[in-house]
């Protein structure tokens, strides 16, 4: 076949024509997730257990304390009766005119604490609470009252004068250490001295005969 002089010969070696990439629209920021619903409530269920575990701990610690001992509300000048024993040991105040009430308090401390020489020393636990209350405690400057062995280190108990070796039978309101005010015929004198002018604690002579 004879070639068409008159048509114009195909360009050679011409690069295929690209077409333009197209720009993808603006990619927006990756969104940062929140918790979703199911975990907050997980959370919150966490902070619940962790809250009333600590509750719990609290009411278990109180229970094994026990109640918190009336040892631990008395004051100096207070009058007080004592209650069970070693553990459940314990100091109650009560009104001083009280015939079963035989101590009042001179100083309150700590267990760790000494008395005074010619004060009974008591010693109150409180588990869990602290190191204990300490008590230095003199005898009720009260007519009537009856005990059989007051030259002791800890509280002698009270006991019935019929049966009893000693009795309160003069009470003065101040110490005397020299001439003794109590009567001739007297078994026993305590006397006891109040320190400061805010001191609660009052000065006595208490004079003791056979009931």
């Amino acid at each position: 076949m004879s070639q068409n002089p008159g048509a114009p010969n195909p360009p050679q070696n011409v690069p295929h024509q690209q077409w333009p990439q197209q720009q993808g629209w603006p990619q927006q920021p990756p969104q940062k997730k929140g918790m979703s619903t199911k975990l907050k409530v997980l959370l919150l269920v966490a902070a619940l257990v962790v809250v009333g575990g600590g509750i719990g701990l609290v009411l278990v610690m109180k229970s094994v304390a026990g109640p918190e001992k009336q040892a631990t509300k008395v004051e100096a000048g207070d009058c007080v009766q004592l209650t069970g024993a070693g553990k459940e040991a314990d100091a109650v105040k009560a009104a001083c005119d009280d015939p079963q009430t035989p101590y009042v308090v001179s100083v309150k401390g700590t267990v760790k604490g000494d008395c005074p020489e010619g004060f009974y020393s008591y010693s109150v636990a409180t588990p869990l609470r602290g190191e204990g209350v300490g008590l230095c405690l003199g005898i009720n400057a009260q007519v009537g009252l009856c005990f059989d062995d007051i030259k002791t280190k800890t509280p002698p108990p009270l006991v019935s004068c019929s049966g009893a070796r000693l009795k309160v039978s003069e009470v003065f309101g101040e110490a005397s250490y020299v001439n003794s005010p109590c009567k001739e015929g007297t078994e026993e004198v305590i006397s006891y001295s109040a320190y400061g002018a805010t001191q609660k604690f009052k000065s006595a002579t208490i004079c003791f005969v056979k009931p």
